[in-house]
């Protein structure tokens, strides 16, 4: 029966680390993923082998070294293993270390420049080091293939398994993914999702990109808590508080990880087959434990810095620091390059990661390094780091009540999950804005992950998913915009050859058999220089087959000039770009200007020259990618 079952995998990818949890469709029961690494030992009889301890959550650390096209995946290992992470980086062989990666997915998408032959854009992570955002997007490829049949080998490295389910049973379950459904923070778009999924196409985890679904990361544990989390302990994991078994009415989840707080709330109906993604209210906050991290640093350690510690940090005379509680990105990415631009700044701010754990626990601490001496006290924590960040949340989540219509005292549930959803402080604070609520404070399983449990049960609850948003992405949207004001037809036999060639065939198509094209005649009567009412640009789109209904306000934003989130990067991620990455003209030229240009009595202006630009820098960033946008993506769960 096993054999015959219908699989789908739910992965949790973190700043910290890779979760995932398989279900079987046909039966409804999951399996929790884990880890294991072979280690040689030495015997009498000569050298043989033993696994490590399995792990649940797969590190998101990778190495390559220098013009090395394989990457390495590291374990948590014993210490002294040889040919560890840590021994190849204190080696000083050159090489890429990659780690909390996750974040710059979401820039913009890569392309390989054919003027310059390398990949674009390039990311400066220190003073001394850069890599494309193609390698990132490799890095997390790497940690993928951790999750193929050829993983579930006796002979990989790195051996996945699952509990409950027998090796051979599980490397069948993996050869045979009918989807992969990953999480995704709600306030990140079709950028940050395309990249992942070519990274899982690539992988070859699925075959195709209507394979794979995304749900926002604070919404998976409400599905993994309402259909009885802990039902099996042997098959599906245990914590050490069980929540209820039924959870119903008003449902918080405040889900807080490395880069960004995530809110989702709900009020749950007693039929739980009437769910549906309209039901939630979701909620993205840029901030999270990372940023407190750097405010310990700002507000504890700084103060204390003499001036030949912050020579020896080469603190730069205009450096700015981020105010508490803010995410400010353009400050805190260039704090994050400077402090890992020395030794001492990389070891203050891993510093700063230890004492929001040690200050939970001691109400001082001294932290030496080296020579160097500080005095940090909780009380200073809660008052200058904590306090501010409880102030921010409570408007957060004052938005997000407003916004669905729920009132605190009509909140009966408060999941909290997240290495930042531990304080002391943050629970005593929820339970007095919530008063009739239970809260739920329990971080990961032991054996599985909260999100990767509800992201692989939402097959079972697919009415869940954003059909919309994965039916007409904002790539689609823009290129059905362009589609549906033919250029020239020197243009068009441009694109499509580009498109023939691409496919890697030679066949003749006219314009009128390929989406996107239009005949001569249609081409003709639709190069009019002029402008366009809303009404009209609708009709043109659903003429195409677009519809308009359930993506108009999304069109509209193309309109008014707001192209999809990384299409180009955004002045947010300046510090993050090599120079020369910032000064790409592609970047500058689409940035420019906007497609459209809005004139009296809500009419739109064509921009001929800017529609052109935008035409051949998608051409060029989707030439070497799976997706191609041609069509709308099929929403296709088996029932």
């Amino acid at each position: 029966m096993t054999n015959n079952a219908v699989w789908y995998l739910g992965i949790d990818f973190g700043t910290t680390g890779v979760s995932a949890v398989l279900l079987n469709y046909s039966s409804g029961q999951r399996y929790p993923i884990y880890w294991l690494r072979e280690l040689p030992t030495r015997s009498s009889q000569g050298s043989t082998s033993s696994s490590d301890k399995a792990i649940f959550r797969l590190p998101a650390v990778t190495y390559s070294g220098l013009g090395a096209r394989e990457l390495f995946v590291q374990l948590p290992g014993k210490s002294g293993v040889a040919s560890s992470l840590t021994s190849k980086i204190t080696s000083n062989q050159p090489g890429i270390f990659l780690q909390h990666f996750k974040p710059y997915l979401n820039i913009t998408i890569p392309y390989y420049s054919p003027q310059t032959r390398e990949w674009e854009p390039k990311l400066q992570l220190h003073s001394q080091q850069q890599v494309t955002l193609y390698g990132v997007r490799r890095a997390f490829q790497a940690l993928l293939t951790k999750l193929t049949p050829k993983a579930a080998q006796p002979e990989s490295d790195i051996t996945v398994g699952a509990v409950g389910l027998k090796p051979e049973l599980l490397k069948n379950a993996l050869g045979k993914l009918e989807g992969v459904i990953i999480g995704s923070p709600a306030a990140w778009g079709d950028t940050y999702r395309l990249n992942l999924r070519e990274a899982l196409l690539s992988a070859k985890l699925v075959k195709q990109p209507e394979q794979i679904f995304f749900l926002e990361d604070a919404i998976a544990p409400i599905l993994a808590g309402i259909t009885s989390f802990n039902a099996d302990p042997q098959n599906q994991g245990t914590t050490d508080k069980n929540p209820p078994t039924t959870w119903q009415d008003g449902t918080l989840v405040l889900n807080a990880g490395a880069t960004t707080t995530e809110l989702a709330l709900v009020n749950l109906p007693e039929d739980l087959e009437n769910l549906t993604y309209n039901d939630f209210g979701v909620l993205s906050w840029h901030y999270a434990g990372s940023a407190i991290e750097q405010d310990i640093f700002c507000q504890l350690l700084y103060p204390q810095l003499s001036q030949e510690q912050k020579q020896q940090l080469a603190l730069p005379d205009d450096l700015e620091l981020p105010l508490p509680a803010q995410p400010e990105q353009l400050k805190r990415d260039r704090l994050t390059l400077v402090l890992h631009s020395s030794p001492l700044g990389q070891a203050l701010l891993k510093a700063s990661g230890y004492l929001k754990l040690i200050l939970q626990q001691k109400a001082e601490f001294t932290l030496n390094l080296s020579s160097h001496e500080w005095l940090v006290k909780r009380q200073d924590l809660e008052t200058k780091v904590l306090k501010p960040f409880l102030k921010e949340l409570n408007r957060q989540l004052n938005t997000l009540l407003v916004k669905t219509g729920i009132s605190e005292q009509g909140i009966y549930q408060v999941f909290c999950i997240g290495g930042t959803a531990g304080f002391k402080l943050l629970s005593k604070w929820l339970q007095a804005k919530f008063p009739n609520a239970s809260l739920i404070q329990d971080s990961d399983s032991p054996t599985g992950s909260w999100v990767a449990t509800g992201l692989a049960t939402l097959p079972l609850y697919p009415q869940v998913l954003n059909r919309n948003q994965h039916q007409y992405n904002d790539y689609f949207l823009l290129l059905e915009l362009l589609r549906a004001f033919p250029q020239t037809k020197s243009d068009d036999s441009r694109r499509l050859r580009n498109q023939v060639a691409r496919q890697g065939g030679n066949k003749i198509l006219t314009f009128s058999q390929k989406p996107g094209f239009l005949t001569d005649k249609d081409s003709t009567s639709s190069l009019v220089d002029r402008p366009y009412s809303i009404q009209e640009i609708m009709q043109r789109l659903e003429r195409r087959g677009l519809n308009t209904r359930v993506c108009y306000e999304r069109l509209v934003r193309l309109l008014e000039g707001e192209l999809p989130d990384g299409l180009v990067p955004s002045t947010d991620h300046t510090n993050l770009l090599a120079i020369a990455s910032q000064q790409n003209p592609h970047y500058l030229q689409v940035a420019a200007t906007g497609l459209f240009s809005e004139e009296e009595n809500q009419l739109y202006h064509l921009n001929l020259q800017q529609q052109k630009r935008l035409w051949e820098y998608l051409d060029l960033i989707l030439s070497g990618t799976y997706q191609q946008f041609e069509e709308p993506t099929i929403v296709k769960f088996r029932i």
